[in-house]
């Protein structure tokens, strides 16, 4: 079985846009094209490869991930449920559409996922205080719940 060379560049620009953002987009990529190890080839000529807003758009979207993290260590009354439920259920209709596009994204996939678990989790924390809260407002007592929301 022997292997293939791979294509060479496409000689087509990246983008077919004429403004300035484009144009000094398809000199970069043009630039780059001609550095790219034969190996690296494939994923660089894919469909959602890195010339392609598929590519860039879940990598910067790994920001959301991070900040869903760092709200881990937020008190949970400061959390708000519709914020965090909006987040967590449009992450959830991406994470769905990205596996019906065509090319199929799977990193797409994995960061609208990450971003509604965290969201998700943190909506629970905030029912569960919420919850505790409501339960020692009938009992009488005053002090807050925010370490059983931890």
């Amino acid at each position: 079985m022997s292997a293939t060379p791979p294509p060479p560049p496409s000689t087509a620009p990246a983008s077919s846009g004429k403004g300035l953002h484009s144009r000094a987009y398809n000199r970069l990529i043009g630039a780059c094209d001609k550095y790219v190890p034969a190996k690296m080839r494939p994923l660089w000529m894919h469909p959602a490869g890195p010339k392609t807003i598929f590519f860039w758009g879940p990598i910067v979207k790994w920001s959301l991930v991070i900040a869903g993290l760092s709200d881990l260590t937020r008190p949970a009354d400061t959390i708000s449920p519709n914020g965090c439920l909006a987040l967590g259920a449009t992450n959830l209709i991406w994470t769905r559409y990205s596996l019906v596009i065509i090319p199929k994204n799977y990193s797409l996939f994995a960061v609208n996922l990450f971003v509604s678990l965290t969201q998700l989790f943190q909506l629970g924390r905030a029912y569960n205080y919420r919850w505790e809260q409501s339960k020692l407002e009938k009992t009488g007592e005053t002090k807050l719940a925010i370490e059983a929301s931890l």
